[in-house]
């Protein structure tokens, strides 16, 4: 019973906390550093996504895109906006 207890009031404080963000944290520098929104989008078209939806800059520090990769498959991709990098891809 004790047990039930405590398992019900760690459940309970989990929910109370939120939502939990699902972005990634690409990185702390300041928007001076980063990459103009043009010189991203050029990025993301040469690495083959095409049909971009969405693009915006998300409160972790990323670029965030939703469109379709080379291969007509959907994606969300968070770019590090500094270097362009892939930090993180889903993939319907």
């Amino acid at each position: 019973m004790k047990r039930a207890l405590t398992v019900a009031a760690l459940l309970a404080g989990l929910a109370a906390s939120g939502p939990v963000s699902a972005s990634p944290t690409c990185t702390k520098e300041p928007q001076q550093k980063w990459l103009s929104e043009d010189v991203m989008k050029k990025k993301i078209a040469d690495l083959g996504y095409k049909e971009i939806k969405v693009f915006k800059t998300t409160t972790s520090g990323c670029y965030e895109i939703y469109g379709h990769r080379a291969d007509g498959k959907r994606a969300e991709v968070y770019f590090n906006p500094v270097d362009g990098s892939i930090v993180q891809e889903n993939v319907d």
